[in-house]
C-alpha cells in the first residue's frame, strides 16, 4: 500500500514535479462569461490563459473542484489500494478544500485512509507544502505521519506576491476603481502576505525595482535564512521579473533547491499578468 498525494490546480505546482512524484492535481475551473468553462491546467494552459486575456473582453472567473470530482478521484486511488493526502487550497480563499471533505464522507468504510488538509495558502505556498508531501511519501512515510507534519508546516510557509497592476484586484471588486486608477498613476505594486489562510496587503511601493528592493529588506529585517533551504518563485507571464528576484535569492543564500513555475488560470484571474511571488518554510 502506497500514499498518493493530491492538490488542486492552484498549486500552481510545476509539471515535473506533478511528473516526478505522480502528484494527482484535480482543477478548478475557469469561466470567460457564460459560455466558456475550461478546466484549469488541463483544457486552458497557463499560456494560453494569459494570451486569451490580452484580447477577451469578458471578466475571467473561477469554479471550486465538486464533490463529485474528488470523489471519482478518490475512489480511482483507493481502488489501486493506496492511502491519500489531500492537500489545497485555503477555505478562506476558495470551496474547494470544503468540497473534498464532502466527498471523503462517501467513502464510509475507507475513511480511514483518506487525509484531508486545508493549507491555508495558495499557488507557491500550497506546491511547497505539496513537495514536501510527496518527498516523504517517496520516503515511505505515513499518510498519517504526513498529515500530521504538514499540518505543523503550514505554520511555518512565508510567502510574498507582488502584484503588477492593480486591475484585476479591481475586476475581483478586492479594490474600488477610484483607489486603482490611483495606483495606477502612481504606478503602485501592492505586497501581499497570506495571513491566517487569506491574501493580505502589507504595504506598496511604486515600480518594480522598488518591489525588489523591498524583498531584500524584509529578508534581511525578519533575518531569515535561506540556506539549504527549498524555495518555490512563481511569476504571471513575466518570467524576467521572477528571475532578478531568483538571481538576488541565488547570489545571497546557499538554497537547497529553487522550483520556479508560472501561475496557471485559477490564480491568474486574481492576480493578472505580471505578478511574481516566493516562499518558503521558516522552519
Amino acid at each position: 500500500m502506497g500514499v498518493r498525494i493530491i492538490t488542486d490546480s492552484a498549486s500552481d505546482i510545476s509539471k515535473q514535479l506533478e511528473e516526478d512524484f505522480n502528484i494527482k492535481v484535480v482543477p478548478l475551473t475557469v469561466n470567460f462569461g457564460e459560455d466558456e468553462h475550461f478546466k484549469d491546467r488541463y483544457e486552458i494552459a497557463s499560456d494560453a490563459f494569459f494570451e486569451k486575456l490580452k484580447t477577451t473582453e469578458k471578466t475571467p472567473s473561477t469554479s471550486q473542484v465538486n464533490p463529485g470530482e474528488f470523489e471519482t478521484v478518490f475512489k480511482e486511488i483507493l481502488d489501486d489500494g493506496d492511502e491519500l493526502v489531500g492537500i489545497f487550497l485555503s477555505s478562506e480563499l476558495s470551496g474547494t478544500y470544503n468540497s473534498a471533505v464532502m466527498a471523503k464522507e462517501m467513502f464510509s468504510e475507507n475513511q480511514d485512509k483518506i487525509y484531508l488538509i486545508d493549507s491555508r495558502s495558495v499557488s507557491l505556498g500550497l506546491s511547497l507544502l505539496v513537495y514536501e508531501a510527496a518527498k516523504m511519501a517517496n520516503k515511505g512515510a505515513t499518510a498519517e505521519e504526513i498529515k500530521e507534519y504538514i499540518e505543523k508546516a503550514k505554520e511555518k510557509v512565508e510567502t510574498i506576491i507582488v502584484v503588477d497592476t492593480l486591475e484585476y484586484l479591481k475586476k475581483g471588486g478586492r479594490l474600488s476603481a477610484g483607489a486603482a486608477f490611483i495606483g495606477s498613476v502612481l504606478n503602485l505594486k501592492p505586497i501581499l502576505i497570506l495571513e491566517d489562510g487569506k491574501l493580505v496587503a502589507v504595504d506598496k511601493v511604486r515600480g518594480r525595482k522598488k518591489a525588489i528592493s523591498w524583498i531584500k529588506e524584509w529578508l534581511l529585517k525578519n533575518n531569515f535564512d535561506l540556506d539549504d533551504k527549498s524555495v518555490f518563485m512563481v511569476h504571471a507571464a513575466e518570467p524576467g521579473y521572477m528571475n532578478e528576484l531568483k538571481e538576488f535569492i541565488v547570489k545571497s543564500y546557499n538554497t537547497k533547491d529553487i522550483f520556479t513555475s508560472q501561475v496557471g488560470g485559477v490564480v491568474g484571474t486574481h492576480s493578472g499578468p505580471g505578478a511574481i511571488g516566493f516562499s518558503f518554510l521558516n522552519l
